[in-house]
């Protein structure tokens, strides 16, 4: 997401960005003045139970998705809850009505549980939003996806592809301070502005340590950039 939000600024196109979990975690990197959080007012297990208790909260979604570029980060195990808000409410009809466009992004990683609950959630938002532009990011962070090539799962997500899924690949980042900048609640471009020096005092690695993660984290970054960029809508 954050990724993403960095292109579209490149562009000239700064996202409202907006969190809906309790974790505002896209706001502890970009910071709570960049990000609207939406936080649900009731606990994940109690939403499951009742995913009418957020809908009020979400209902402002909508209102933010009409009137600006928009990107949201859903959170971990919230969007079906969220999915099943936007069915109830026709959100997909209230965005045709005004012109709106909408890409779902869906990563995975390489474990079987996060790939099938991936294709749900992507089943799930083809049928709410038919329009949308789907895609799926497998994140090889935990390893890469040579073993599911033969899997009923992928065979899934060959079928979607022919309907239009697409997928692209996240790289595993390399960066000895990756770990280190996670820690930091630092965004990219805060990571590629920084000095080796500063990497070393921030993080304790030596100069030399500090120079490589630096390199090795631009150069997935630019990876990363190269990936979405095609998928990256321009105005018009």
């Amino acid at each position: 997401m954050m990724v993403l939000a960095w292109q579209y600024e490149m562009m000239g196109r700064p996202l409202r960005l907006i969190d809906i979990d309790e974790k505002a975690k896209l706001a502890e990197f970009m910071g709570m003045d960049r990000v609207l959080s939406l936080r649900i007012g009731a606990n994940a297990e109690a939403l499951r139970a009742d995913p009418a208790l957020a809908y009020s909260y979400w209902d402002q979604l909508a209102v933010e998705m009409t009137n600006h570029d928009t990107g949201i980060d859903l959170g971990a195990n919230m969007d079906g809850v969220l999915l099943e808000w936007a069915k109830k409410s026709d959100l997909s009809q209230v965005l045709q009505e005004v012109g709106v466009t909408m890409d779902v992004y869906v990563p995975v990683t390489a474990d079987p549980l996060a790939v099938a609950g991936g294709i749900q959630a992507l089943e799930s938002a083809e049928k709410i939003f038919p329009e949308s532009r789907r895609v799926l990011v497998l994140n090889k962070a935990a390893g890469n996806f040579d073993s599911y090539a033969a899997t009923p799962e992928f065979a899934k997500i060959a079928n979607m592809r022919s309907r239009g899924l697409y997928v692209v690949v996240m790289e595993e980042c390399l960066s000895e301070a990756w770990t280190d900048f996670e820690r930091l609640k630092l965004p990219p471009w805060a990571v590629v502005s920084m000095s080796a020096k500063t990497v070393a005092e921030k993080t304790g690695l030596g100069i030399l340590a500090a120079r490589r993660a630096v390199g090795d984290y631009a150069a997935w970054l630019k990876k990363l950039q190269q990936v979405l960029g095609p998928l990256v809508r321009y105005q018009g």
